[in-house]
């Protein structure tokens, strides 16, 4: 087989489910033989970690999320600079400004092939209709001009039904988790929340960010702590709600019973300290946290959005209700608490699911065949 040389392009080197696609995709890359450098903005957490691992990483500074037409073209020539240098047979970006200026670099220098993935439409989000009307434009421009676009579920892909004449281009491609090394039950707890005597412990892993819906959670935990005096919920993540989700539960009153454990660096190894997991997201591309719940053996509550019951399937490996609503969610949490067989059955239901379908294994080798493919239909 003859190297590949890959070239992966994204925003920012922070931690989060786009950095850690371009980890897992660069690291199965390079054990399979590729040669591969990765193109971001500033150094970050992900730079780092490549570093670590010996794969190539050049910073951008100019390559940020803030968007303005004199950083946009030095970086579309940065970017072409970089091209003209590695040379790729593959240019593959990630977050919506990095796949279009990458995609735009590669088709006006050549004669790389262009992927893009989609982690997410920006187009769906909650903003002003004018703002997705251009956001729409700029992720279509995106994805005429690569000659593949990987869609991580297949929500995602039918969120661009709209956009003509690029059908035949979109690939799905679940996202994929490696094998965790779990700590223990007791290692786990005694790190997360050593003061905490409680028994049955809800939690979730996410940014305390608005999409996440963490005030629906807490409310439902409201509901649910009268009945279960014997149960708390634990939060894993931080972000800009943290002080009034905090606040909120203190109105509430269940202050006491909640912890917020904030940053947690490798979440994932702590999630065997919890009894169920839960995720009441508004918007979910697919959940990588979902698959990580399911390695754990975890019994799961989940919002019936985006990709996520392609990950969990309802009544069968877990309980999806409508987003948005303490009520319902509350009563599905009670269900499952309350009942230790059903919680079994899910968590082994959903750990077979996902070893199956979500595995890195999986995700990366059906990238590096679409790569394959996409060349020798070129030649």
């Amino acid at each position: 087989m003859t190297p590949l040389r890959i070239l992966y392009v994204i925003t920012k080197a922070n931690w989060g489910g786009a950095q850690r696609y371009v980890y897992d995709l660069a690291t199965a890359a390079k054990a399979a033989g590729h040669l591969v450098r990765v193109v971001s903005g500033p150094e970050g957490r992900l730079t780092r970690k490549l570093a670590e691992v010996d794969i190539e990483t050049v910073s951008l500074p100019s390559l940020g999320r803030d968007v303005s037409l004199g950083s946009e073209w030095k970086v579309f020539k940065e970017l072409q600079a970089e091209i003209r240098d590695f040379e790729p047979d593959i240019v593959h970006g990630n977050s919506s400004k990095a796949g279009g200026l990458a995609a735009l670099a590669a088709r006006t220098v050549g004669p790389a092939q262009t992927f893009f993935t989609a982690h997410g439409w920006a187009f769906n989000e909650n903003r002003p209709f004018w703002q997705k009307i251009i956001i729409w434009l700029l992720h279509y421009a995106t994805v005429l001009l690569s000659h593949r676009t990987i869609c991580v579920s297949e929500a995602m892909k039918r969120g661009a039904r709209l956009m003509p004449l690029v059908q035949e281009k979109l690939v799905v491609i679940h996202n994929g988790v490696a094998p965790i090394d779990f700590f223990t039950r007791e290692k786990a707890r005694a790190e997360l929340a050593p003061d905490l005597t409680l028994p049955f412990w809800i939690g979730t892993i996410a940014e305390l960010h608005p999409t996440k819906q963490i005030h629906v959670l807490l409310a439902a935990f409201k509901d649910l702590a009268a009945r279960h005096p014997d149960t708390a919920l634990v939060l894993m993540g931080e972000g800009q709600e943290r002080e009034r989700l905090e606040r909120y539960a203190k109105r509430l009153g269940i202050k006491d019973r909640v912890v917020f454990c904030g940053h947690v660096d490798e979440a994932s190894r702590y999630l065997k300290a919890l009894d169920l997991f839960v995720l009441p997201s508004h918007t979910e591309s697919l959940g990588y946290v979902l698959i990580e719940a399911g390695q754990a053996g975890l019994p799961v509550v989940a919002s019936r959005v985006g990709g996520i019951p392609e990950v969990v399937e309802n009544s069968v490996s877990g309980t999806l209700v409508r987003p948005g609503s303490a009520h319902l969610l509350a009563i599905a949490l009670e269900t499952l608490v309350a009942d230790a067989a059903l919680r079994t059955r899910f968590g082994e239901a959903l750990k077979a699911r996902v070893e199956t379908k979500f595995s890195l294994e999986r995700m990366a080798a059906r990238t590096l065949a679409l790569y394959s493919s996409v060349l020798l239909g070129r030649r």
